[in-house]
C-alpha cells in the first residue's frame, strides 16, 4: 500500500490530480503491465519509495511530491504493516497493488 501527499499547481483541480495519481500508482505497480518499462513487475523485485516519487511527479498538475510511505499489506485481511521506504519480496512473489491513499494539497 502506498500513502502519499502531493501538492498541486494553483490551476489544477485537486480531485482530478488525486484520481490521476491513483491511476498512475495502480498502473505502475500492476504485476502484468506495470514497472518502469510497462512490461510487468519482475518476480521478487523490491519496491522503493523513490520509484513512487518519480511516478507521481509525472502526474499532470502535481507540483511537488511531499511524502511517500510504503506499507506492506495483506489484501485478504486489510492489515497494513509499518511504513518503510522499501518493500522486499520473496523470490517467487509479485507486488499486488492494494488500497493506495493519496492526499492532494491545493496551491493557494
Amino acid at each position: 500500500t502506498v500513502v502519499a501527499t502531493l501538492h498541486s499547481f494553483r490551476a489544477a483541480h485537486a480531485e482530478r490530480v488525486r484520481a490521476e495519481a491513483l491511476d498512475a500508482l495502480y498502473a505502475y505497480l500492476d504485476p502484468l503491465t506495470g514497472g518502469a518499462h510497462r512490461e510487468g513487475w519482475p518476480f521478487g523485485r523490491p519496491l522503493r519509495a523513490g520509484e513512487i516519487f518519480a511516478a507521481l511527479q509525472r502526474v499532470p498538475g502535481v507540483e511537488l511530491v511531499d511524502e511517500v510511505l510504503l506499507h506492506p499489506a495483506d489484501p485478504l485481511t486489510g492489515r497494513r504493516g509499518d511504513a518503510t521506504d522499501r518493500i522486499e519480496l520473496a523470490p517467487s512473489a509479485l507486488l499486488f497493488p492494494f488500497d493506495h491513499r493519496v492526499r492532494v494539497i491545493e496551491a493557494r
